[in-house]
């Protein structure tokens, strides 16, 4: 059986351990926010630009209710979209709802098609 000293090691341990998720969670949140602001200007850019672009739930079986909210913009080289958080709905208030399927697209392929704006 641990001794006083052994549990008081263990619980530092848990307490270090727990401020390093919180850390690590308020980094990785800060990064989407920054991400869906970069998205939102993407959008508004598209729609100036007169490309289709619309938010709507996409409803994933197993998927967290907060986060089934996405962007969708049909570019030249394809669709693209992204997921976002409910709290950051104002974000993207702008955009009309968006009733086409999504294609298929994987995280590799948005990013191949976002790249190829540059050659279009």
């Amino acid at each position: 059986m641990p001794g006083p000293l052994m549990m008081e090691d263990h619980e530092r341990t848990i307490a270090v351990l727990e401020t390093d998720v919180r850390l690590k969670t308020a980094q990785k949140d800060a990064a989407y926010i920054e991400r869906n602001r970069m998205v939102a200007g993407f959008a508004a850019l598209a729609v100036k630009l007169g490309y289709r672009a619309g938010r709507r739930c996409t409803d994933i079986a197993g998927w967290d209710e907060e986060w089934s909210w996405a962007v969708f913009i049909d570019l030249p080289t394809g669709q693209v979209s992204w997921h976002y958080h409910r709290d950051e709905a104002p974000l993207f208030s702008f955009l009309g709802d968006y009733d086409e399927p999504w294609d298929g697209h994987d995280t590799p392929e948005k990013y191949r098609r976002v790249a190829a704006l540059a050659e279009t």
